[in-house]
């Protein structure tokens, strides 16, 4: 058995989730969660990735569109 510990707010929204869109099954809630994660999960995990890598390439100042070119090229390459 799976026991979560959510706050109060939460823990009301999902139960009503589960009470209105699953006809109270907790399971079929659970297993419709872990699909969509499976499913969408890894594009949350990627633009995270693409907002750090921007954040670090603003501090170092920026990409030159010569840069960008000769990446392209040399993938290209590849």
């Amino acid at each position: 058995m799976i026991s979560i510990d959510l706050p109060k707010g939460l823990e009301k929204h999902f139960r009503d989730i589960v009470r209105d869109d699953y006809d109270g099954n907790l399971q079929a809630a659970i297993v419709a969660f872990v699909k969509l994660h499976e499913k969408f999960g890894w594009k949350e995990r990627l633009c995270e990735n693409v907002k750090s890598i921007r954040s670090e390439v603003r501090q170092t100042g920026g990409i030159k569109a010569k840069t960008i070119d000769d990446a392209i090229k040399k993938y290209r390459k590849l």
